[in-house]
């Protein structure tokens, strides 16, 4: 239906921080019902939220990766 034809890759695992590569969390906002993903390290302000779903919050955490990357090279 609504969900794109892009692979996720492996949904079990995380991927790392664009900026300082971290792990990342994926998680639920209970305030607002949305999924979010936010740095594990308490010194990078990295984070991306309102995503409807876990695997579109990795998405665009992969997709954030990607344009982080291409920027700096």
């Amino acid at each position: 239906m609504g969900r794109p034809n892009v692979d996720a890759g492996d949904m079990r695992w995380g991927w790392t921080c664009p900026l300082c590569e971290t792990d990342v969390s994926v998680s639920r906002d209970p305030g607002s019902g949305t999924f979010r993903w936010e740095c594990d390290n308490g010194a990078c302000d990295a984070i991306g939220f309102g995503f409807s779903s876990r695997r579109r919050a990795r998405l665009a955490l992969r997709e954030y990766r990607e344009r982080y990357r291409n920027i700096y090279r």
